[in-house]
């Protein structure tokens, strides 16, 4: 087993940029999947995909160099474990808020002695055999989101947890979390916290990821230091694209019109 992005994420010569699956739909998927995308995050928590549909969207995207993060619902040692045997290369565990919280997370994507995940990696073994059993815990990714004051002021000793490979924003539960209005992304208070997690993964050496809601955010997070981004959703993609066609069927495809807001 290769990951794609976890070896861009340690090597950090490079951005990788990601796209996030909200939507149930195997062709859109694999349509992203294909378009070079470094990783996609299917989306268990706030999207409209069960793990009914993750069962079929992970063959949906093998064969293509981007890596499946999965992002669990909660830091649940069961739901992580089976993101993983389907196929997850991955996973993106919101609202860790103590190290003692990311040694759990990290420990259920760990087999024996490293960690405590159960063996029984369905389409893994199918795709590889033992082989997989040899490689899984140094290939696969596991990332903490930080989303409230007290992860944010336990951020170095959740960054400095053993076998965690990245911290992950989420931006507006971030603003939610530090108690100030969602989507100020000026605000000083923001700024600071983004700084403090950033900091803490450059002191860990571990990546820093940063959920994009556009593609000018991802590459304003990027270019300020962090190591992967994703720079939109499926159904952010497909209301943006044809709030384009549609603008610019009715004539109002001047580039100083009013964009459409950003979201999933």
């Amino acid at each position: 087993m290769k990951n794609h992005a976890l070896t861009q994420w340690r090597e950090r010569k490079e951005p990788s940029y990601g796209a996030w699956l909200n939507l149930p739909d195997l062709y859109s998927a694999e349509m992203l999947a294909r378009m070079g995308f470094d990783w996609v995050c299917i989306d268990l928590q706030h999207g409209l995909i069960s793990y009914s549909d993750l069962l079929g969207l992970v063959p949906a995207l093998s064969g293509t160099k981007a890596t499946v993060l999965v992002r669990v619902t909660s830091n649940d040692a069961g739901q992580i474990g089976r993101a993983l045997d389907a196929g997850g290369h991955g996973v993106i565990v919101p609202m860790v808020n103590t190290a003692e919280e990311a040694a759990q997370a990290v420990a259920a994507c760990r087999y024996p002695p490293q960690g405590t995940r159960s063996c029984g990696p369905m389409r893994d073994a199918m795709l590889e055999g033992f082989e997989y059993l040899a490689t899984a815990n140094s290939q696969i990714a596991c990332v903490a989101m930080i989303e409230t004051r007290e992860g944010l002021a336990n951020v170095k000793a959740i960054a400095a947890t053993p076998g965690l490979d990245g911290l992950f924003i989420g931006p507006m539960d971030l603003c939610y979390g530090i108690g100030i209005t969602p989507g100020s992304f000026g605000d000083p208070a923001f700024i600071e916290a983004v700084d403090q997690i950033k900091q803490a993964c450059a002191d860990a050496g571990i990546a820093a990821g940063m959920f994009g809601y556009n593609a000018a955010l991802s590459r304003a997070a990027l270019e300020d230091g962090f190591q992967f981004s994703s720079i939109g959703s499926d159904a952010n993609f497909l209301r943006e694209g044809a709030k384009q066609a549609f603008d610019a069927a009715r004539g109002l495809d001047d580039p100083k019109a009013a964009k459409g807001q950003p979201g999933y």
